[in-house]
């Protein structure tokens, strides 16, 4: 078995707490709830996630996302709980000054336009083929 993967191409503009909170509403909402680390942890870093975006954390919240992230990896029954820390382990390892960032601001420092600078779709380029 190869495995698998996924790839989000965002660009400057895209407020990336934002971005890490919808992925882990996803992952919240796809728990089973058999394993514990799962079943308490995905909504435990969604819900911190919230507070981050909403100018409602504080910096230890940051770390404590961290924690709890690298206590679900590796201690689930199956991979969804890998797969839910796996992005904010990446996301705070590559990016952990932006979420500091909305610490210190209290909020988005992006405001409502924290999805990138418009929502339409843009044609995409692979090597000489246009997709």
């Amino acid at each position: 078995m190869a495995g698998s993967g996924g790839v989000i191409v965002m660009d400057e503009s895209t407020c990336l707490v934002r971005a890490l909170a919808r992925i882990a509403k996803f992952y919240a909402e796809e728990s089973c709830g058999q394993c514990t680390p799962c079943r308490e942890g995905t909504p435990w870093m969604e819900g911190i996630l919230h507070r981050i975006e909403h100018g409602e954390a504080s910096a230890a919240d940051v770390d404590r996302l961290e924690q709890i992230a690298n206590s679900i990896a590796g201690n689930t029954i199956c991979a969804l709980g890998d797969a839910a820390a796996m992005p904010v382990q990446s996301f705070l390892k590559k990016f952990k000054p932006e979420f500091l960032r909305h610490v210190e601001a209290r909020g988005c420092p992006f405001g409502d336009d924290a999805w990138g600078k418009t929502q339409e779709s843009r044609e995409a380029v692979v090597g000489e083929m246009r997709v």
